[in-house]
């Protein structure tokens, strides 16, 4: 099997989520609001990549993550947690080696989406053009929440902040 080729949206994604603090943010604000990873962190990427913010967008965006998020990410999810519990009751070898290829292929089933997120947003709001702000980045990020039907409280805004620090360092303020 061959490695799938890199993108730009992947690369900056499993970047940020390796970064201080932001993987426990994450899923914090998951467990809590059962909000998709995946396309929040997408959305990021799209306001560091492109000026042209996604909230006009965001209605079928949010479809196409719910739709594949709902038929192949959480199945593939569900049965990784109830393979890591059955690992943590058992010593067979043979359900460890089973827990860490269906983690992968969570990890690829996440990675198509973004990819599909990324396809579909070029062919909504143009190919983006490495040209994005800080700005663009939150906006996204706020119509992500709001598309999500989230209401963040002190706690969740906290997360969202050490999220946001750590996407938009190094990224033009406007």
């Amino acid at each position: 099997m061959t490695a799938p080729a890199a993108h730009p949206a992947w690369e900056f994604v499993t970047r940020l989520y390796a970064g201080p603090g932001v993987a426990p943010a994450c899923l914090a604000l998951q467990d809590r609001h059962s909000i998709d990873v995946t396309f929040m962190l997408f959305c990021l990427w799209r306001g560091s990549v492109s000026r042209k913010p996604l909230r006009s967008h965001m209605p079928a965006l949010a479809e196409t993550a719910r739709d594949w998020r709902e038929a192949v990410v959480l199945p593939v999810r569900s049965a990784r947690r109830r393979l890591k519990m059955e690992v943590g009751a058992s010593s067979a070898p043979e359900l460890a080696g089973l827990y860490r290829t269906v983690l992968a292929a969570e990890i690829d089933c996440e990675r198509a989406e973004l990819l599909r997120l990324a396809a579909q947003a070029d062919a909504l709001a143009g190919v983006a053009r490495n040209d994005g702000s800080a700005r663009i980045m939150a906006d996204n990020l706020e119509a992500f929440f709001e598309a999500s039907a989230v209401v963040l409280s002190t706690v969740d805004r906290s997360a969202v902040d050490t999220i946001l620090q750590a996407a938009t360092a190094g990224i033009p303020a406007v």
